[in-house]
């Protein structure tokens, strides 16, 4: 647990509106550096100004996290920049057109999943080495979804299959880093952002930009989710929740997994010859 981020440096991937910009407003409220980033330069370099006309230190540098050279090549210019890195915050995230999963156009598909599922790895990744070889106290956060956590979204597919793998992905991460990174996943409900706009970034390999969306206007405020986000980091928690009625989504899933077990699949004696947890647990002891 740590008290405040001062003087620490944070990167923030997808920080020119909604979410990110919540996030990097918080961080450097708290007295930490941050790096904005985002697919749209012009949108990173208005945030960025924004943060540094009101007292704090922010960069803009523009990155398609879909693009792994360009997360490394990231990671390389901020050490370059400031010395250090503490935080990074994969937040980046797109918003497919809404079909059903049956018709999706499967380069909607891959476009999704290499921003919200391989972007975030890639975060995770070039970063989370660096973190490794610091050696100091850092952190790793990763923008999920409360469809991570059981809301079936109808219509979005992808989008919900790209938020329960980074949940899948930050539960495995948690486990392998050393003790000084912590892994913390940002779940959130409906914020209002411009999400829906993403197509308007989408790349030519995955078919181009599309039209412009209109703006969410419901939901928590951004500024809000990134104080809950950098609060959660602080604490140390790995699931950082912002909407109370989630939790009867969880517990519906959880309820339902439960009992399908008990008609299915009930505890008997000497089960526990069948736990995969003790078998990586012997594995992992013997490496």
């Amino acid at each position: 647990m740590a008290d405040r981020f001062d003087g620490k440096v944070a990167v923030v991937t997808g920080a020119g509106s909604g979410i990110g910009r919540g996030i990097a407003r918080a961080l450097v409220g708290d007295g930490c550096a941050v790096v904005v980033s985002d697919v749209d330069e012009e949108q990173a370099r208005q945030v960025a100004e924004e943060l540094t006309e009101a007292g704090g230190t922010a960069q803009a540098v523009a990155c398609d996290v879909s693009d792994r050279a360009a997360v490394e090549a990231l990671a390389d210019d901020c050490w370059s920049r400031f010395g250090h890195v503490d935080v990074i915050a994969n937040n980046a995230g797109v918003m497919p057109p809404i079909r059903r999963a049956i018709n999706v156009v499967e380069s909607d598909a891959r476009w999704v999943l290499d921003v919200n599922l391989m972007g975030v790895w890639y975060g995770c990744s070039a970063f989370g080495r660096r973190f490794i070889e610091q050696g100091s106290r850092a952190w790793i956060l990763n923008t999920a979804s409360e469809h991570s956590l059981g809301i079936p979204h109808t219509g979005a597919a992808f989008y919900t299959a790209s938020k329960h793998a980074v949940l899948g992905l930050s539960d495995v991460l948690r486990r392998e880093v050393p003790d000084h990174i912590t892994v913390s996943i940002l779940c959130p409900g409906m914020v209002a952002t411009n999400i829906t706009s993403s197509l308007q970034h989408r790349p030519e390999r995955f078919g181009g930009p599309g039209p412009a969306g209109t703006p969410l206007d419901a939901g928590l405020d951004p500024d809000d989710v990134g104080r809950q986000a950098v609060e959660g980091m602080l604490r140390g928690d790995f699931y950082i929740v912002t909407h109370p009625p989630v939790i009867e989504i969880a517990e519906e899933r959880a309820a339902e997994i439960a009992a399908a077990f008990g008609a299915q699949a009930p505890r008997f004696p000497g089960d526990e010859a069948l736990d995969s947890r003790a078998w990586l647990r012997a594995a992992q002891q013997n490496r």
